[in-house]
């Protein structure tokens, strides 16, 4: 008994001293985040003038931005990097920023990725790296740096979009191609591709003929004002990179999907794919594809032969655009 008194004793002592070093440690950090603003204030003033910046001057720049904020309570820059992605914009690494007590007092924090752009006002913080495309933006000119440059890049992403829609658009008006498989593709990245029905660029895509597979719809409701009004609130048209190519599935034939007790009726699914570079605004190269939905898949999944035709079917699709990319496109959709 005797020992479980000491124990909690000691537990208690521990706990008081504890305490109370973290209250010693929320002072210092308090006393020392009153220093630092002050004596950062003409530092931030010359390095925001400069016609260029370094990673020091650049670190002044950041942690002025960040130490205007209440909720801020320290600020430190480890091995800071500096980078131009485009004249009068920098991209900045490096500064650790604590806003919570636990981080301030034992010296952890968050290290954000920061886009800086000089403007009227000298150099300032633009935004976050990853909402402004890694910092691809021109120099904002305007008194509000930050809306300016994050306007741009909105702008940018929907400009993306309307360039690929109407290069595909162009590229199907074209003749066909006998290539079948592209040779000499660079790996395509997912982000840089858009796959759709060919049959969505038309004037009135609620024309198309009724089937059971539809490539691309969430695409048109997001981004063709004939489909907006049915598509709820999906996001925006905005890509999250330059769109490089297209896929289109284009004369599609495809019965409907039927089943009626034993026996369905459908199943199959045939196309051309063709790739569309945006740049040149052509095909540069189709195949057909097909699919048949094998018949012994209605024994045993009759109740659920919609959705596994379904899956099925893309499946197959995307191997053929793997195919038809020699294998430098793993597309998802």
């Amino acid at each position: 008994m005797r020992i479980l008194k000491w124990l909690v004793g000691g537990v208690v002592v521990l706990a008081v001293v504890l305490g109370g070093a973290f209250a010693w440690g929320m002072q210092r950090v308090s006393r020392a985040r009153e220093a630092r603003v002050q004596v950062l204030g003409p530092l931030v003033a010359r390095a925001t003038a400069l016609e260029t910046l370094g990673p020091e001057e650049a670190c002044l720049v950041v942690e002025g931005h960040y130490l205007k904020r209440a909720t801020v309570l320290t600020t430190e820059c480890k091995r800071a990097t500096l980078e131009a992605t485009r004249p009068g914009v920098m991209r900045f690494h490096g500064l650790v920023v604590a806003s919570d007590w636990d981080d301030a007092v034992l010296g952890g924090g968050s290290v954000p990725t920061l886009c800086l752009s000089k403007g009227p006002r000298g150099w300032e913080v633009a935004g976050a790296s990853h909402q402004l495309l890694d910092c691809q933006f021109d120099p904002p000119t305007g008194p509000e740096p930050a809306k300016e440059a994050l306007a741009q890049v909105e702008h940018l992403r929907r400009a993306w979009m309307d360039d690929a829609f109407a290069a595909a658009r162009t590229a199907l008006k074209g003749p066909d191609v006998d290539q079948e498989v592209c040779e000499g593709l660079p790996t395509l990245s997912k982000w840089g591709v858009l796959v759709l029905d060919a049959d969505l660029l038309g004037d009135d895509p609620s024309a198309r003929t009724p089937r059971t597979t539809y490539i691309g719809d969430i695409l048109g409701y997001q981004c063709l004002p004939s489909m907006k009004k049915e598509g709820g609130n999906l996001g925006p048209c905005a890509a999250n990179q330059f769109i490089s190519h297209v896929v289109l599935f284009d004369a599609i034939d495809e019965p409907p999907l039927q089943v009626a007790g034993s026996s369905y009726s459908g199943g199959r699914y045939s196309a051309v794919a063709k790739l569309v570079d945006v740049r040149r605004q052509e095909v540069v190269c189709q195949r057909a594809v097909s699919f048949t939905l094998p018949e012994e898949l209605l024994l045993v999944m009759r109740q659920n032969l919609h959705s596994e035709y379904s899956k099925q079917v893309r499946a197959a699709l995307r191997q053929d655009v793997e195919k038809l990319t020699g294998g430098q496109l793993v597309a998802e959709f």
